[in-house]
């Protein structure tokens, strides 16, 4: 029962006595805590032993808030190192990304998305999903991206791009992961007047193809999950983007977003909100409406799964 020493209003306050007790983690001092008594309180040994009871549930909470901060800036670090850090310029188009992770982003997603140049003018683009979250989906997601970077310049057309991914899933060591993947990947050749396109489906979701009437196309090319067995059985696809059409890539989070009574958002309105973007809308136009219809959608409730999106669209010739 004392004033406490040092510079402070205690004499103002009518401070009589005070308890300061030690805040440790695994034996160093990260702060403290100090109770105040005034008047003719007196602090017992029962006060003191609550006192120190607070002072170790502190140091834990701090503990545990300090170990939730590093893990979610690891898991921002490694998503960014998986995702593209500045998107690319694409001579005679636009691309425009979007991804959100599922939950408090503590985990790594399985979502990811890629643009790079080839030979020869051309452009490699892909976007898929790999099964589970965490570092072996990351494993499994820097091995699809890596391999087709690799592969794309000494190969003939994306299904043989996509035959050696396949490969490289199969190869992979099983404590690397043994899970499947979706994906879609092609490539475009800018012609000065649009964007000439061929890709392949690897079990994903049905890319979208908007044209200048605001008519969405569905491109239901046909191919089994990567990973999964040697036969990929895919079906190229060709199409032509006229300045002003969109290809709309899309995981599956998107169209499994739930409302708060169960019902997922789906593919027909996702095609119904890709049909009603503003005329000859940008990349970044599709993104934005797309996310709007899902947000008016789901409302309060919670994204269940990863969402990613890749939106590339033609644009006149200079």
């Amino acid at each position: 029962r004392r004033t406490p020493t040092g510079p402070g209003p205690w004499y103002d306050l009518g401070i009589t006595g005070y308890v300061c007790v030690p805040l440790t983690d695994r034996g160093s001092v990260i702060g403290t805590m100090t109770l105040l008594s005034a008047g003719e309180h007196i602090f017992d040994g029962h006060t003191v032993a609550l006192a120190e009871e607070l002072a170790s549930r502190a140091a834990l909470a701090t503990r545990n808030a300090r170990q939730y901060t590093h893990r979610a800036a690891l898991a921002r670090d490694l998503q960014a190192g998986l995702l593209l850090a500045d998107l690319p310029q694409v001579p005679g188009a636009e691309v425009a990304t979007y991804y959100h992770p599922a939950g408090e982003g503590l985990d790594i997603g399985g979502d990811f998305y890629d643009v790079f140049p080839l030979e020869d003018g051309r452009w490699g683009f892909l976007l898929g999903d790999v099964c589970g979250r965490g570092a072996i989906a990351a494993t499994t997601t820097a091995l699809v991206r890596h391999t087709a970077r690799a592969v794309a310049p000494l190969l003939p057309d994306p299904r043989a791009v996509v035959d050696a991914v396949n490969r490289a899933l199969l190869n992979r060591p099983r404590s690397h992961g043994t899970g499947f993947v979706t994906l879609v990947y092609g490539q475009l050749t800018p012609t000065g007047h649009g964007l000439d396109v061929e890709l392949v489906r690897a079990g994903h979701t049905l890319p979208l193809h908007l044209d200048t009437a605001h008519s969405v196309h569905l491109i239901d090319a046909f191919g089994a999950l990567l990973g999964i067995g040697p036969q990929t059985h895919l079906t190229p696809h060709r199409l032509h983007l006229h300045p002003g059409e969109s290809l709309v890539l899309y995981t599956d989070g998107t169209t499994e977003a739930r409302r708060h009574d169960g019902e997922l958002f789906g593919e027909e309105r996702l095609t119904d909100a890709v049909a009603g973007a503003p005329n000859r809308p940008t990349a970044q136009t599709v993104i934005d409406t797309i996310n709007e219809a899902v947000h008016l959608f789901t409302g309060s409730h919670d994204i269940d799964d990863d969402q990613a999106i890749l939106v590339l669209t033609a644009t006149e010739a200079p």
